[in-house]
């Protein structure tokens, strides 16, 4: 079969039709097989029955049918290029759920001339073509893979604009400092230093904005880490499965019980938690016991939030306040557990190492909801449509070398000729423009869409 040609705005050479199922195999209410390219249309005329003309836009019932037999009743609408997903020429067609009707659909597409898509290829062509750009269509991929609401909120803002019409204004200031800059090497009379050093400065400052934006929905994203340590034998397993609600971890009156950390994810009440438990903290020559106490410790060092677990029945001990003294420079809460059987801890002592303190008991139920309103109140995270961040390593890379050459441009306004200040600042410019995909090589497209689902 003659494959037809076209370009793509990037002048990219489009030989396929491609065609992949857009939803989860199984059994489910409705299938979507969707194609994009050239041949999209003709296709879809040689299969599907229908009595009206195809129209762009419209949704039409019919029949898929082949080899004269009836295939499935469905619905199927054809997006005429540019005004598609991928600005090409798309169909998709809306069968009954389950795996063979959508893979009897598909391998039929297949038999007339579309290929597989690659994983990602649809959002991948709206890149391409133009449509979005890279940091919008990393943001398809988080919506996709979001864990929580408050997730989705930051993806659909990324994927809506917000960030990179940010990003793009910083580009804007760092063109327009170019120019100045290039005004300088012909005519040095021209601009002001100093206000130029303090336009670097502004950039910088915005720059070091979105970097703090990514800590906070670092949170979101990955959640609020959260590790449980103690003494062995003070309820930090009972603690874990007390906020999952299930029995995660084993508990028993057996000291050094716990050898490994044990991690959970939840949401609670919008409050997204990494839950580490971890092996009790103790003096001890036993070789496994030691190393869970390093994971302990280790994990400890690297929470946003440690909950230390002391039992209140008994007097607080030596190993307790080495516990809480390598925390004190961590977010922390104090959970006094055992009150049931009555509190011998010294709270006016506990007090020395934190504010945050919760009596309770496990066994009645009692401190969990103190303990988890004051992480909500520790880690305030608003999120409204106005929220927006990046939220990946490589966005993060891009801006951290933008500042450092940022920095580089403005010590080098003091004593170096402008055409050197330019290269930094253009260095700068390129490193934002990464984030957006306005300067790449197909390694780096590869990267970004090598996660995505085939049908997206």
């Amino acid at each position: 079969m003659l494959l037809q040609e076209t370009r793509n705005k990037a002048g990219f050479l489009v030989m396929r039709t491609i065609a992949a199922i857009a939803t989860p195999p199984g059994r489910g209410g409705i299938g979507i097989v969707r194609m994009s390219g050239p041949m999209s249309l003709d296709i879809l005329k040689k299969i599907f029955k229908t009595k009206k003309e195809i129209k762009p836009r419209f949704m039409h019932y019919g029949h898929i049918a082949y080899d004269d037999k009836i295939i499935d009743e469905v619905m199927a609408c054809y997006f005429k290029g540019p005004y598609s997903y991928t600005t090409e020429n798309m169909v998709e067609i809306y069968c009954h759920g389950g795996y063979v009707s959508t893979l009897y659909i598909y391998e039929i597409l297949l038999k007339e001339g579309a290929v597989q898509a690659d994983a990602g290829e649809f959002t991948k062509l709206a890149f391409l073509n133009g449509r979005i750009d890279l940091l919008e269509a990393e943001a398809v991929s988080g919506i996709i893979d979001a864990q929580n609401k408050e997730e989705q909120v930051l993806y659909t803002n990324v994927l809506g604009g917000s960030l990179s019409e940010k990003i793009d204004a910083l580009a804007s200031e760092l063109l327009s400092l170019i120019a100045e800059c290039e005004a300088k090497i012909d005519y040095p009379e021209l601009g002001n230093v100093d206000d130029m050093k303090a336009r670097v400065d502004e950039i910088y400052l915005a720059i070091e904005n979105l970097l703090d934006d990514q800590n906070r929905s670092s949170f979101i994203r990955e959640g609020i880490k959260t590790a449980i340590i103690g003494r062995p034998n003070v309820g930090k397993s009972s603690l874990l499965n007390a906020i999952t609600n299930k029995d995660r971890a084993i508990v028993t009156e057996i000291p050094g019980t716990t050898r490994d950390t044990i991690e959970e994810f939840i949401n609670y009440e919008g409050l997204y938690l990494h839950l580490i438990d971890t092996a009790g903290i103790r003096h001890t020559s036993e070789v496994v016991e030691s190393i869970g106490i390093e994971l302990s410790k280790k994990s400890a060092r690297e929470a946003d939030i440690v909950i230390v677990v002391i039992d209140g029945s008994h007097k607080i001990s030596d190993e307790d306040r080495e516990i809480l003294k390598s925390v004190e420079d961590k977010n922390k809460i104090i959970f006094i557990n055992k009150a049931d059987k009555g509190t011998s801890a010294d709270l006016e002592e506990i007090k020395k190492y934190s504010d945050n303190i919760v009596v309770g008991s496990i066994k009645k139920d009692q401190g969990i909801r103190e303990i988890m309103s004051l992480i909500k109140k520790i880690f305030t995270i608003d999120v409204d449509a106005s929220f927006t961040s990046i939220f990946n390593l490589r966005h993060r890379q891009a801006l951290e070398a933008a500042k450092d050459e940022l920095v580089q441009a403005k010590n080098d306004m003091d004593f170096m000729p402008f055409e050197i200040v330019e290269v930094s600042l253009r260095m700068a410019l390129d490193d934002l423009y990464s984030i957006l995909g306005k300067n790449y090589d197909e390694d780096l497209i590869d990267r970004v869409f090598q996660d995505f689902c085939v049908g997206k």
